[in-house]
């Protein structure tokens, strides 16, 4: 609880943290305008899962090329350049749909653009962390930048379902765009350390600097290839459930745009337990809190299937939230911690393409799965794959560490600028 106390009263974290918390409201607002906007035109599961697979496409396609680029630049003034483009890129919407040329090939482009400088984003704001607080916080402070994120879902669609029920979507998008701009604003009072390469970068440097962050995940003398596997499974259904939900709102529990709101909420209140839990105890063995955290959603995801009320709907998607949440700063925490600064943003971005490969399989196999099974359904095949998914990729975070893989003082020892710590083994003072 001290840590978390003591990261809140840091100027620069703090206005990190302030910044992200005012953009993931908007991002939030926008989410539920945007899919019930494309659905309510279209009426087409499939139209809503080329929006989604639009969202996450751009970090898959370049988010490997970016980690070098990162590595090499100031995050500061990377975050901000992004945050002051997505802002103008979201503002484009409703300026677009005000003058009536908004077709959906254009509303694809803007959103593929939005979602490059997104993906960007993420590498870069978690990589700046560990320069701007100490290490024995960073549970706590991933934990919290998560919080951002899931109180901007938790009000954020509220707020959503209410002015999409009352006001234009393109309007509310315009919201987000707005929040963008904030952000950015907060950005530039941020005093985040940097120190320039010392070498040029080449093409022949470029790729080789871009093959250490896959070496650092897939070579075999490092621990990130169960990460890996853990984020790609975390990716293929957390991609489809927040696709699923304006569907299952509607076709399942026959209701609109508000319910759909609060269902999103709902997660998003229990991602927040799970964030704040986080925030003021750090778990004891972190690859059995991760197992069991996807294990539990499993469960949860299967129960969701049989209730066909909002209220039940809301409080399962709660405590499936709570579950599902766990999962991030842990990961977050283990890559900080056992990488060294240089190699953070290829490391994140490389790990990152297993999110991103879960997500675009999960949410392309959807559309076919609803015409097959029914929301309800896939539902329980979703929280089956989950539960057995969870005993499989977690696994290996479950294997102790060896004394050969330390030092005579016991210290961790480093293979290319990486620690070989288990993830189980992993503390927070």
């Amino acid at each position: 609880m001290n840590n978390s106390l003591a990261l809140l009263k840091e100027r620069d974290f703090g206005l990190l943290l302030g910044g992200q918390l005012i953009s993931q409201l908007g991002e939030n607002l926008n989410r539920v305008a945007l899919l019930w906007f494309v659905y309510q035109l279209t009426h087409s599961p499939g139209t809503v899962a080329i929006i989604g697979i639009l969202q996450t496409l751009p970090p898959l396609l370049f988010g490997w090329l970016t980690g070098v680029a990162l590595d090499r630049t100031s995050k500061k003034m990377v975050m901000l350049g992004l945050d002051t483009t997505r802002g103008l890129l979201v503002l484009l919407i409703p300026v677009l749909y005000f003058f009536h040329i908004l077709t959906l090939p254009i509303l694809y482009t803007v959103v593929f653009l939005i979602a490059v400088t997104s993906g960007i984003f993420g590498p870069a704001l978690y990589s700046s962390i560990p320069e701007i607080i100490p290490q024995n916080k960073t549970v706590a402070a991933n934990a919290l930048m998560q919080t951002t994120g899931q109180i901007g879902m938790l009000l954020g669609p509220i707020l959503g379902g209410i002015l999409v029920a009352f006001w234009s979507p393109p309007a509310v998008m315009a919201i987000n765009g707005i929040t963008f701009l904030i952000s950015a604003l907060f950005l530039v009072f941020i005093r985040i350390p940097w120190t320039p390469p010392t070498t040029s970068l080449s093409i022949k440097s470029f790729f080789k600097e871009t093959a250490g962050g896959f070496q650092v995940v897939f070579g075999k003398k490092h621990n990130y290839l169960p990460l890996f596997a853990v984020m790609t499974l975390y990716g293929l259904i957390t991609g489809p459930l927040n696709i699923l939900l304006p569907i299952f709102a509607k076709s399942t529990l026959h209701e609109g745009s508000k319910a759909f709101g609060l269902l999103i909420s709902a997660l998003g209140i229990g991602m927040v337990l799970s964030s704040l839990f986080l925030s003021f105890s750090a778990p004891r063995s972190m690859g059995v809190w991760i197992r069991n955290a996807f294990m539990s959603a499993g469960v949860l995801l299967g129960a969701l299937s049989i209730v066909h009320t909002l209220s039940w709907s809301i409080g399962v998607l709660i405590a499936a939230g709570t579950a599902l949440s766990i999962v991030n700063p842990l990961i977050h925490t283990i890559v900080q911690k056992n990488t060294s600064p240089e190699l953070l943003a290829r490391t994140f971005s490389t790990i990152s393409i297993g999110f991103l490969v879960g997500l675009i399989v999960g949410m392309a196999a959807l559309p076919s799965l609803l015409a097959l099974l029914g929301a309800s359904k896939t539902l329980l095949l979703m929280g089956a794959v989950l539960f057995v998914g969870a005993l499989v990729v977690s696994a290996p975070l479950m294997k102790p560490q060896t004394l050969s893989e330390r030092g005579p003082s016991g210290e961790p020892i480093h293979h290319n600028g990486v620690q070989q710590l288990a993830p189980v083994e992993l503390r927070e003072e």
